[in-house]
């Protein structure tokens, strides 16, 4: 199947001629096994021009179309490769575009032998001249480009163009690719094949090693490559000219994908000023760390982080003195002094916040100061970034995203194709909103802008040239399939005795993210779930006969904190388990109840000399510090077992995840904030989970969760109105 990817919207000056050839392109394409790029995002020492059309062809290897939309009466004469123009084109008095052609095939034939090992792969190169008939050119200039491969106007046809590329000489000889090299060469290109690998460690030695041992199946697992991803390509390297909505599951990436976006953005327009700004502190290196890792990657190592400097800034959503965030920043543009933690009211990390913002949108109000500074802002972890508090908004709509929307430049409005588009400013924010952990409001644009929603986001659903407004992402590749559905069930309720507490209430909403529906959403009614491999590419499941999920009830905590230290030692002794960024026990509970399980959990496993790391802490083995003795950023550290309350756990993963106090939500199992706690802990794991409390049993969370493992790859169940509905609403 023909995938084709535009990365920039069509409408610049001269672009309407490369759009006419990409659509020719496509039509000559379609229906085969291509792939064809807009501009595919190609940084060298020297330029960070793209190819202005880019094909990947099993048969023809690569092609590169070097696209010139000038009329006959602007060439004066032709010299070999060189034309001279008879006027200036955009400061030059002449061009040589197959060179341009021939150099940006040649890199891109060495970069996807790099990353392919494509010993045989092809490339070609050509020009194409969109306002120029053959005949013309033949009759101004005769047959003087002879050696030099052309795509006239009159040969934008199906079979002409198909016959001009295959008449095209190779720049480099390469034979037609079989099944596992085109595969390579898709993954070469794009953006799944290249995501930084889990360096895998070797497994920790153990005395008496287990027959199967769960390191083994790790590293097994890790070095499964993910299939090429037309939509993580659709949003990885697209720039759109305004808003963008991502929608995405638990595991599908997202922060590597905004990661990969900024970086794209950066490479692109090395004068815009973008920030990708975040919730959870324990994120901030491993986002700095993946957004170098795009910079290098697609500039060959010539661009990074810190050679991006103050364009590309990566920000905390709040800040702090020793580490400037967005709001700090914000405040320091419109010259108020910041509010810190201690001068906001009473209530939850993210109202505090917005108190904050509300306040500075105020006084940017009242000084009429202006907030503008940057040219695209991407946020992630959207979902703990608004709140149902009427008393926080900013005039009905939802204060920290209203601060950055005033926060951004308008876009150039001849970036916006005088397609009828309003005014637009490059807002992209992604979100999971069964991840919310302190609200129950989703940030769909009619809640976060209230009735300006509709005409901030514009009309219709695509920007001209296809890029779309809103992305629903639908695979996981972190999480494997059976742990997903366990946490989907868990968190919304599915097999509740009373009903569901929260989900989705239509077939088209649940396929869209990655689920097979049977049934009718009507009340009384029953549906069936299942999640396809497609959709779950991590192939743990099918390494293993043991169980991802289990769950335990003992009689008391005592005797759960003693099952727990046992397990735990397994782990990290015959399975071969490291403690860090391998092992991860999350502890549940509202306000300070997960930070008083969270001490007993680290008193016991010290009882065994197992060493612990609190997230936040400055140093290994030691209850919680204050400050100074703090790193605010720390969530591992190297050779300790990480505990940690649900909340500091959002964005991290492990290869195997204890939710230990399930008894916490079970106390109150109709609260949805603690169901989205044990959907956010469960989805933590790369491979197994496993649940446990003390005094459950016969409890009706404690049957619900049999249940719901005991049904093993097919979920059914009586589909109710649920309290909460989580249906994809863009406005």
């Amino acid at each position: 199947m023909a995938d084709f990817v535009v990365t920039e919207a069509f409408g610049g000056p001269g672009e309407e001629g490369e759009r006419r050839v990409f659509e020719a392109v496509k039509a000559a394409y379609a229906g085969e096994d291509v792939l064809g790029f807009w501009r595919y995002p190609l940084v060298t020492r020297e330029t960070v021009r793209e190819p202005d059309i880019l094909i990947a062809d099993p048969e023809l290897g690569l092609v590169v179309i070097e696209v010139k939309s000038l009329p006959l009466d602007m060439i004066a004469g032709v010299s070999g490769y060189r034309w001279d123009l008879a006027r200036p084109y955009y400061g030059k008095a002449h061009l040589n575009p197959y060179e341009q052609a021939r150099r940006q095939a040649q890199l891109l034939g060495e970069l996807a032998v790099r990353r392919g090992d494509l010993a045989q792969l092809a490339t070609r190169a050509l020009v194409a001249l969109p306002l120029i008939t053959r005949e013309a050119w033949d009759g101004r200039f005769g047959h003087l480009l002879s050696d030099v491969p052309m795509l006239f106007a009159d040969e934008l046809t199906p079979a002409r163009l198909r016959a001009a590329l295959e008449r095209t000489p190779p720049v480099r000889y390469g034979q037609p690719l079989d099944d596992a090299a085109w595969a390579a060469l898709r993954s070469a290109l794009g953006t799944s094949g290249n995501v930084p690998k889990r360096v895998i460690r070797p497994p920790a030695p153990a005395a008496t090693p287990a027959p199967v041992r769960r390191a083994d199946l790790v590293t097994r697992s890790a070095r499964h490559l993910h299939a090429f991803d037309l939509q993580q390509e659709l949003i990885a390297k697209t720039i759109p000219p305004g808003p963008q909505r991502i929608r995405g599951i638990a595991g599908s990436g997202k922060t590597v994908l905004l990661a990969q976006k900024a970086a794209t953005m950066h490479l692109r327009h090395p004068d815009w000023n973008v920030a990708l700004v975040f919730f959870s502190r324990s994120l901030y290196d491993q986002i700095r760390a993946q957004v170098d890792h795009w910079l290098r990657q697609a500039s060959g190592g010539e661009q990074s982080l810190q050679t991006a400097g103050h364009r590309l800034r990566i920000l905390h959503a709040w800040g702090s003195r020793d580490q400037p965030g967005f709001y700090r920043t914000l405040a320091s543009q419109v010259g108020v002094t910041p509010l810190t933690v201690d001068r906001t009211p009473p209530g939850s990390p993210t109202s505090k916040l917005l108190f904050a913002c509300r306040a500075l949108l105020l006084d940017a109000q009242l000084t009429q100061r202006s907030l503008q500074v940057f040219d695209a802002v991407l946020i992630d972890e959207g979902q703990d970034l608004v709140h149902e508090e009427a008393a926080l908004n900013f005039e009905e709509k939802q204060a920290f995203y209203w601060m950055a929307y005033q926060s951004l430049r308008p876009v150039a409005r001849d970036a916006l194709l005088d397609t009828g588009e309003p005014e637009a400013r490059r807002l992209i924010w992604a979100y999971d909103e069964a991840q919310s952990l302190d609200t129950l409001t989703i940030p769909n644009t009619r809640e976060l802008f209230g009735d300006q929603g509709a005409a901030i986001f514009g009309p219709g659903v695509s920007y001209r040239g296809g890029i779309r407004k809103s992305e629903v992402m639908n695979r996981c590749y972190r999480t494997p399939g059976p742990v997903l559905l366990a946490a989907h069930a868990l968190g919304m309720g599915l097999l509740r005795e009373g009903g569901m507490l929260a989900g989705l209430t239509n077939r088209a909403d649940w396929q869209s993210i990655g689920y097979d529906v049977e049934g009718q959403f009507r009340s009384g009614s029953e549906v069936t779930l299942t999640r396809s491999p497609e959709n779950s590419p991590n192939p743990l499941p099918g390494f293993t006969d043991e169980p991802l999920v289990t769950f335990d009830s003992y009689p008391t905590r005592r005797a759960e904190l003693l099952a727990l230290i046992e397990r735990v030692q397994a782990d990290l002794g015959p399975h071969g388990l490291h403690p860090s960024r391998q092992v991860l026990i999350v502890v549940p509970g509202l306000d300070w109840e997960p930070y008083t399980l969270q001490e007993d959990v680290f008193k016991a496993l010290r009882s065994v000399n197992v060493s612990v790391y609190l997230p936040g802490n400055k140093d290994v083995n030691v209850p919680r510090q204050k400050w100074p003795d703090t790193d605010p950023n720390g969530f591992w550290r190297d050779g300790a077992v990480t505990v940690s309350p649900v909340m500091q756990a959002k964005g991290n993963e492990a290869d195997v995840v204890y939710v230990v106090g399930v008894d916490r939500v079970a106390a109150r199992e109709d609260v949805i904030r603690l169901r989205n706690q044990l959907f956010v802990g469960i989805s933590r794991s790369r491979g197994w989970v496993h649940l446990s409390g003390c005094g459950m049993d016969g409890t009706p969370l404690a049957d619900e969760i049999r249940r719901v493992l005991a049904s093993g790859p097919e979920l059914r169940f009586t589909y109710r109105q649920p309290r909460r509905q989580l249906d994809d609403v863009r406005n």
